[in-house]
């Protein structure tokens, strides 16, 4: 039975929620818990000993399955040795730049361009460079292992700028050196571009794809920037998803990190997928941040392999997350699953604690500008009932394990 005060707050919550997300945008947890309980409910809680960014699964390298590719592809990077980079492995910004632009030529399949003339991760030219990688050619390993032949060779004096970033401010001239001088993808026109990095402005006019490209090797050296021994300093979270789940001052530190987050463009431009994780404008006092919506979008954006482009308030996410294919979790909240509720409010559950009856909720509003972009402790109970819906993200997940 709900309790009189009870109902008086969730009306209150309604009345002054309701107007802070409906513009949609272009305590700690336990770690003791029944572990046979937990599965048997099909509920994951925070595991104390997973510490790591990203997994340490193993698998086959197949076109289906971009999340092994990519990790594949960071280790290798950051445990071989190249020619160019005094006989030691990448660090962690130039492994980034790397893989920023194998995510926008293949988005990681070595299958890429079968039947056409550029093909692999890399699209190489075929006939031509292709026709020198050992057989199988659409085997990652052997992909890999022609990279940095290439690397190695005829490309290792046009990579200066490359060979040389080391800090994450050098982000943008690695990314542009490999974009320019390795995948030499000018934009028509612009064969005499620069060779060397200038600015965000003019590598737009002189590269193809030139924010995706800068956005992926961010995202990239967040997810997988651990893996590298030297030239690594982790934010505030490291992107990092807790297997099961975060504690309270772990989710903070979460949403510290989204805050922080800057434009890629003088502005959060409207109506555009170029963006940052595809953050657009929006009509909030704070800005595009201050959005209960845009955090939602930005966690399904930066953490899943799913895009989600918004297209309703904040009451209506989990509604298009499912149609996306994402798994419908009915009203019970789980680990790093999206949840709307019916007074137009949207967010992402972080950590869940059914023995103390606790959840630890990220969210943004409106009405409530930046103070509002917080990590809180919640009562489980009052997030189990049919004012929210969840969507759940299990089968989706990038750069964490669960």
């Amino acid at each position: 039975m709900i309790k009189i005060q009870n109902i008086s707050k969730l009306i209150i919550s309604y009345l002054i929620i309701s107007v802070l997300c409906v513009t949609s945008i272009t305590g700690t947890v336990s770690a003791v818990y029944d572990e046979q309980f937990f599965s048997s409910n099909d509920i994951l809680f925070y595991n104390p000993s997973d510490t790591g960014c990203i997994s340490n699964s193993s698998g086959a390298y197949t076109s289906q399955n971009s999340n092994i590719n990519q990790e594949t592809t960071a280790r290798f990077l950051t445990s071989t040795n190249f020619v160019g980079n005094n006989n030691k492995p990448m660090n962690a910004v130039q492994m980034a730049a790397i893989m920023g632009n194998v995510q926008q030529e293949s988005g990681f399949n070595p299958y890429s361009g079968e039947g056409k003339s550029f093909k692999g991760i890399v699209q190489w030219n075929s006939p031509g460079r292709w026709d020198n990688i050992t057989d199988p050619k659409t085997d990652l390993n052997n992909q890999l292992n022609f990279l940095k032949i290439e690397l190695d060779g005829v490309y290792k004096d046009k990579l200066n700028e490359f060979w040389q970033a080391s800090n994450p401010g050098d982000i943008n001239k690695a990314t542009y050196a490999i974009t320019r001088n390795y995948e030499v993808a000018i934009n028509p026109g612009k064969d005499n571009s620069s060779t060397t990095w200038t600015n965000s402005t003019d590598a737009v006019d002189n590269v193809q794809d030139w924010l995706k490209r800068e956005g992926y090797a961010s995202g990239f050296y967040d997810q997988f920037g651990n893996l590298a021994s030297s030239g690594y300093t982790p934010g505030s979270s490291c992107g990092r998803l807790v297997s099961g789940g975060m504690t309270l001052e772990k989710a903070k530190s979460f949403m510290n990190e989204y805050r922080s987050l800057k434009p890629i463009n003088s502005n959060w431009l409207v109506n555009s997928s170029d963006t940052i994780y595809a953050l657009n404008n929006a009509g909030c006092s704070g800005g595009p941040l201050a959005n209960c919506v845009t955090f939602s979008q930005y966690f399904i954006n930066r953490y899943t392999n799913e895009q989600y482009i918004h297209t309703s308030n904040g009451d209506g996410v989990v509604k298009d997350l499912i149609a996306l294919g994402l798994k419908d979790g009915g009203h019970t909240p789980k680990a790093y699953s999206v949840f709307s509720a019916t007074f137009n409010h949207t967010g992402v559950v972080l950590g869940v604690d059914q023995t103390n009856n606790k959840i630890i909720i990220g969210e943004a509003s409106c009405g409530f500008s930046m103070d509002y972009i917080k990590a809180t402790e919640y009562n489980l109970s009052d997030y189990s009932n049919n004012i929210y819906t969840y969507a759940y993200t299990d089968d989706v997940l990038k750069g964490g394990s669960l």
